[in-house]
């Protein structure tokens, strides 16, 4: 029979290897998915800082983060068959549905009209797009 230092230390260790199975089990849960699901959701609506930039003369996006350029929203979401892919969110329009575009590299050399801004091609890569902006028009 264990005397009293020994009856805490057989508490302590039940307790100390019940934790990781809680939190195993309470991960595991499909309530707990739904919330993490919602809560990421949230973070990016949130404007969590990204790795998409925007400055005066350029633009660098990044495969499928939002960035928001004057009264557009811009998504980068790859290059397939040759051709770059990006969702164009008209923000005084419609914040929700997304305007899908797919440009060759030589029409995105030339110049592309998204939104009031045209655009020129930098580089594209896989995951990153770079672009230069050329011009702009504003309607009040």
């Amino acid at each position: 029979m264990p005397n009293r230092k020994g009856w805490f230390a057989i508490l302590f260790i039940l307790f100390t290897l019940s934790i990781p199975f809680a939190v195993i089990y309470y991960v595991s849960t499909p309530t707990y998915k739904e919330r993490y699901k919602v809560w990421r959701e949230r973070s990016q609506a949130a404007g969590i800082p990204s790795k998409s930039k925007v400055t005066l003369e350029q633009v660098l996006l990044i495969k499928d983060e939002k960035v928001i350029v004057d009264r557009t929203c811009l998504v980068f979401k790859g290059i397939t068959d040759k051709k770059i892919c990006m969702d164009l969110y008209l923000l005084e329009l419609d914040k929700e549905i997304p305007y899908r575009f797919c440009f060759s590299k030589n029409e995105f050399k030339e110049g592309v009209w998204l939104g009031n801004i045209m655009y020129r091609l930098i580089s594209a890569k896989r995951t990153i797009l770079r672009l230069k902006i050329e011009n702009s028009y504003h309607t009040s």
